[in-house]
């Protein structure tokens, strides 16, 4: 967790991770300081999205990318992380890459966004059949669904939440807790579960699931900073958060060759 403790250095005295959020900066801030080591830092600004509607994806996020890619990049982050899997799934599978090389072509930084860092979560914990916890409502969550399955997993068994935009701060942990255990209950063939969404406590209902059911829990949040983090050669051991989170002090690993489930090669080409 970050420190201050030390006066004679900044905040980000080892990296600084810039983060484009489509929304506001709440459960997000919370998610990462307690994720990051000490001297990793967050330099965030939020696209102001005001409802679950793909337009409104284009108007408050797509349009405007370039420009606060930029305005990150002139804080001297060492890194872009994208936020908001809709944003991208609704747009279908490929788009994911073309919004980083966006971001990468107006910054020269590395980057990537929600749902290029869960596929290779989902890769790297070994997950091929997974189940899919989600707050969207039901087109944006079908968007993910055809993602996953278009990225080379087996959904096999999902569910939404269907949280209104503005009220996403509001659900428990112990709630999605409890809707997962649910869907996992349903389907004892998956190999681990999915919970997209930075903006609801996704991150805390992980080792809730972990420690009830002995499976792999991926969220948004988690998998954003683990990708970030590895980029950065972050592998601090970090415990307390779940399997993914705690797999970064197993080895310095090159990003571009995380560990890939055996059998889904393509999948794991495109990750």
């Amino acid at each position: 967790m970050i420190s201050m403790s030390n006066p004679q250095k900044p905040l980000g005295w080892r990296k600084r991770i810039g983060v484009l959020s489509p929304t506001v900066i709440e459960t997000a801030a919370y998610d990462f300081y307690r994720l990051a080591p000490e001297g990793v830092s967050m330099c965030a600004i939020t696209a102001n999205v005001e409802h679950w509607s793909k337009e409104n994806f284009k108007q408050s996020v797509l349009d405007p990318l370039v420009t606060a890619a930029k305005y990150l990049a002139s804080r001297n982050v060492d890194y872009i992380m994208h936020c908001g899997m809709p944003v991208v799934t609704t747009r279908g599978k490929g788009f994911e890459e073309e919004i980083v090389k966006i971001i990468m072509d107006a910054t020269g930084l590395p980057a990537s966004t929600s749902i290029r860092s869960a596929i290779r979560a989902l890769a790297h914990l070994r997950i091929e059949n997974v189940a899919v916890l989600t707050p969207y409502p039901q087109e944006l969550h079908q968007s993910a669904l055809t993602f996953l399955s278009a990225s080379g997993f087996s959904v096999t068994a999902e569910h939404t939440e269907d949280i209104v935009f503005k009220r996403l701060q509001d659900v428990a942990s112990a709630h999605i807790a409890a809707a997962a255990i649910r869907l996992l209950a349903a389907t004892p063939s998956a190999d681990g579960i999915y919970i997209p969404c930075n903006q609801w406590a996704a991150a805390d209902a992980a080792p809730l699931i972990e420690d009830k059911l002995g499976i792999p829990v991926v969220t948004g949040a988690h998998a954003d900073h683990w990708e970030a983090f590895r980029t950065l050669d972050i592998h601090d051991r970090i415990e307390g958060q779940g399997r993914l989170m705690r797999s970064l002090s197993n080895g310095v690993q090159n990003p571009e060759k995380a560990t890939r489930p055996a059998g889904r090669a393509s999948a794991a080409t495109r990750a």
